[in-house]
């Protein structure tokens, strides 16, 4: 299965998903997305920096030493979700999503995880 089919795969599975979108991090570059929300270009490239600047945060530093490197990162806000998650075996690889705030966050990571694993 391509990129855009497995993007499309999440979709399908997860209703409250608006977009899904697969980045380089070390480009700052997303590469492929998926979903009903409509979005610019521009759009795109300020989710990827917002999944860029959560793993280089400044207090992830202070997660090191007790959980180690960061991969996923999840951010709260009025209108939804966004979940951050960097591949372990390729920390560029990344997949970049905005949800509804009903989504089964458990359910959804594990099939994120699964997904950039392939």
């Amino acid at each position: 299965m391509g990129v855009i089919d497995s993007l499309g795969a999440l979709v399908r599975a997860h209703p409250q998903l608006r977009l899904v979108a697969f980045a380089d991090l070390s480009s700052s570059m997303i590469l492929a997305s998926q979903g009903p929300q409509l979005v610019t270009q521009e759009h795109l490239e300020r989710l990827c920096r917002e999944a860029r600047s959560s793993f280089d945060d400044p207090l992830f530093s202070l997660t090191l030493e007790a959980f180690g490197e960061p991969h996923a990162a999840v951010l709260l806000g009025e209108d939804g979700v966004k979940v951050f998650l960097r591949s372990e075996s390729e920390p560029a690889d990344a997949l970049c999503c905005v949800c509804g705030h009903g989504i089964d966050l458990e359910g959804f990571v594990e099939q994120l995880r699964e997904t950039l694993d392939s």
